[in-house]
Formats: structure tokens, C-alpha cells, sequence
């Protein structure tokens, strides 16, 4: 059962640039708030899991965005959030921002599972009670 989760936002004057277009670093910021906002609505808030398996949250190892129109102050916009992907360690995020029902920007989220171990942050196997839960929120559509 793949499910994707919206999260909703209006463009403020402090989200552009001077001439009122969307400043690029804030879609990132918009993926990261759905990514957060994906796991509470799976009612996995990270919060959570990180006082029951003792992660530090869910820390980026890889995203990346492709640009597709310019946004504006007032715009109002949706990004749509899916899991596509899981690997022993490691969960991919699909966001995709749209504009009404047009497509403005996508991109993708790879996040770890990781502990701090002395100091260090380090890569753990995902437990195999919430890779179950994770699993039945899997895209059957394989990420780009």
C-alpha cells in the first residue's frame, strides 16, 4: 500500500530572492518539513523513534532537486511525500512540489539509520519491526 502524505505551504517574502522568485535552498527546507511531517502522519514520528531505538534522527546521506518552473511569493504549493525505497540501513524519500496540480520541482531524500557511537555518527540496520511498518508504506514505483 503506498501512501503519499501532503504537506502544505505558502510562499512568503522571506522564502524569495528580491525579485520575488523562490530562493532554491528553500525547497530543500520544504522537504525536509514534509519529511518530518511524512513520519508523523505514518504515526512514526522521529521523535519517537529516536527515544525508543536511541537513533539521532534520521540524517541525510544524499538529496538532490530537479528545477522545473520558478516559484513565487503567495504561491501556494503541496509537496506530495513518498517512501520508495528501503535498504538495511537506509530509507529514500520521493517530494514532489507542485503548483495546483502542475509539477514545479522533485526531488529525492536519502536518509540513514544512524546511532551515535562515541561521538560519531554511524550507520545501524533498521530494526526489522519498523522496516515491517515502512514496508507497507512502499511505493511499488522504483525512485529515479
Amino acid at each position: 500500500m503506498s501512501i503519499t502524505k501532503i504537506y502544505k505551504i505558502k510562499v512568503e517574502w522571506g522564502d524569495c530572492d528580491p525579485y520575488g522568485i523562490v530562493f532554491y535552498p528553500n525547497f530543500y527546507k520544504w522537504m525536509d518539513s514534509s519529511q518530518w511531517n511524512y513520519f508523523n502522519k505514518i504515526k512514526q514520528p522521529i521523535t519517537r523513534l529516536e527515544k525508543i531505538y536511541g537513533i539521532v534522527g534520521l540524517p541525510l546521506l544524499h538529496t538532490e532537486a530537479t528545477y522545473i518552473a520558478a516559484c513565487y511569493r503567495e504561491d501556494l504549493l503541496k509537496v506530495e511525500t513518498t517512501l520508495v525505497k528501503i535498504t538495511k540501513s537506509t530509507l529514500k524519500l520521493e517530494h514532489v512540489i507542485k503548483r495546483k496540480d502542475k509539477t514545479v520541482c522533485y526531488g529525492y531524500e536519502t536518509r540513514i539509520w544512524a546511532k551515535n557511537i562515541g561521538g560519531r555518527i554511524v550507520s545501524e540496520h533498521i530494526p526489522r519491526e519498523i522496516r515491517t511498518v515502512f514496508n507497507q508504506y512502499l511505493s511499488n514505483e522504483t525512485a529515479k
